[in-house]
């Protein structure tokens, strides 16, 4: 039987940026080290939305406010499967802000999403970010 998880992820906005964080070392190659947009797993009897607060209250100590669902993807990685649901969250005090399980942390404006190393599960989200809301040159 495959593995299957049911993540969440924030896509939280300050002042026009993107909050991006990035794993540290992991069980998998493909994904240590790669940038993702911070959540988690959803646990039993547990929304979406619920998880989302618990995950990003333990992994960055934010709080936020959580909008609309942006896009929901499933992907396959060689040892497990995923169903990830992204959300657009905004986070209007970011002092608090702490890593407790990731290495790094930019602030990126959508155009600039792109430029970083991206677990593969994100990279739809980071290219239909960066296409809606593209900013004119």
């Amino acid at each position: 039987m495959e593995v299957h998880y049911h993540v969440v992820a924030a896509i939280i906005q300050h002042k026009g940026k993107i909050l991006c964080t990035q794993k540290g070392p992991g069980k998998y190659d493909y994904i240590s080290y790669k940038y993702e947009f911070p959540g988690g797993k959803v646990q039993v009897g547990e929304t979406a939305q619920a998880a989302l607060h618990r995950e990003i209250k333990e992994e960055i100590r934010l709080d936020i406010a959580v909008g609309e669902r942006y896009k929901t993807i499933e992907h396959q990685y060689p040892h497990f499967n995923i169903t990830l649901e992204a959300f657009l969250c905004f986070a209007s005090d970011i002092s608090s802000l702490q890593l407790t399980e990731h290495i790094n942390h930019q602030w990126r404006s959508p155009n600039e999403l792109p430029l970083l190393d991206w677990a593969a599960a994100d990279l739809p989200i980071v290219a239909a970010l960066a296409d809606t809301f593209a900013q004119p040159h």
